[in-house]
């Protein structure tokens, strides 16, 4: 069952400690997350990355030239940096949070600069986009997109409306490579940071979204199966590589992803 983490009342402390639990509206915890949050040591965005490696080629070798790609929830752009060396295509990243986009913005274009011409996007914009707002019109340079990514995102977002949104800027045909925290791990956790400076431990707004009201919810948005579900958890051999806040979660599952696409009829 979907359930709610947090209360998206703003500043509502849960409880006193030596660190105060504060929960947060997502866009405004983003915002003050966005100076630290690819150094705070996040395992989940590191494994999600490694996942990565894999998807990513799944998904770009079944689009074609010139195709128009979206990050939808690009945060700090650490997925659009992955996506920068494919030429031809046009890249798009989308989110709610100014602080995370002026970082995706300004990483992504010093990148950019750095790759010669033939082994590079054609175009990179950002824009800002409240997929929460459902009255809210897609950016016109997200329009009709050949295919979506959006990491870790859905976690924040009911899944009618993340589905919704999704539907809405791709073209029929498109595809959606979506990962999120694993129903697991949810149950015991949910996105957050401590605040470097107050030490508060602070979160946004989070759902426990099961995969399989994922797969229902995406059907009845017209959305079918090309690759996946694939669960990942976390093994004694990872916590090299994903840090000491793994250790905890070794043996359980942390994380799922697929690709999806959008029926034509």
């Amino acid at each position: 069952m979907e359930q709610a983490n947090a209360s998206s009342s703003k500043g509502k402390v849960v409880g006193k400690s030596d660190k105060q639990l504060i929960y947060k509206p997502t866009v405004e915890a983003y915002d003050q997350w966005a100076p630290i949050y690819d150094t705070d040591g996040n395992f989940l965005q590191f494994l999600d990355s490694i996942m990565m490696r894999g998807m990513l080629p799944q998904l770009t070798g079944l689009l074609p030239p010139k195709s128009l790609i979206v990050d939808l929830g690009c945060g700090t752009g650490r997925t659009t940096l992955a996506l920068l060396r494919l030429p031809s295509i046009r890249l798009v990243g989308l989110d709610n949070s100014r602080g995370m986009l002026d970082i995706a913005r300004a990483r992504c274009n010093q990148t950019l600069a750095s790759l010669p011409k033939d082994g590079r996007v054609a175009t990179l914009d950002f824009e800002s986009w409240d997929m929460l707002d459902q009255a809210k019109e897609v950016p016109e340079v997200a329009k009709n997109a050949d295919a979506l990514v959006s990491t870790l995102v859905v976690e924040h977002i009911p899944l009618d409306v993340f589905f919704g949104a999704c539907s809405r800027i791709l073209r029929k045909g498109g595809l959606l490579l979506l990962t999120n925290m694993h129903p697991e791990m949810g149950a015991e956790s949910q996105a957050g940071f401590t605040d470097p400076v107050s030490g508060e431990k602070v979160r946004p707004v989070s759902y426990v979204h099961t995969i399989q009201k994922t797969l229902e919810e995406a059907k009845r948005w017209n959305f079918e199966v090309v690759w996946g579900p694939k669960e990942r958890g976390v093994r004694e051999e990872d916590l090299e590589k994903l840090g000491g806040r793994a250790k905890k979660w070794v043996g359980k599952k942390v994380w799922f992803g697929m690709i999806l696409k959008l029926k034509m009829v």
